[in-house]
């Protein structure tokens, strides 16, 4: 998921396309976030994904970054709102460990 910033030229094929925002992870926050609040999520866990990625592009030839993790939402039965915060489920350590390991340099590189 990405933010869709502005409509524009493609950088590689001259056709008109979308720009994107460059923190794909603040995107996916966002929309977690939104659904948290609405009380919508029953739990929520991490896997991994396709791993970090600091300086990506898109088909566009948007620049992007991410820690390439996924967030599995489960929603609620029958849009029932849930009473309290969501429940997390644990992440494999190894992906704890990277977690960590990648937001120290994101930071690191002001991302």
């Amino acid at each position: 998921m990405t933010y869709d910033r502005s409509v524009g030229v493609s950088r590689y094929t001259g056709a008109i396309t979308h720009h994107i925002g460059a923190d794909i992870d603040a995107e996916r926050q966002g929309l977690a976030v939104d659904l948290e609040t609405a009380r919508l999520v029953d739990a929520k866990y991490q896997v991994t994904g396709v791993g970090p990625t600091v300086d990506g592009r898109n088909g566009g030839g948007d620049l992007y970054y991410t820690d390439g993790e996924v967030w599995i939402l489960r929603l609620v039965v029958a849009c029932r709102k849930r009473e309290g915060p969501a429940v997390v489920i644990a992440s494999p350590q190894a992906t704890e460990i990277k977690d960590q390991i990648w937001h120290a340099i994101a930071g690191a590189l002001g991302k």
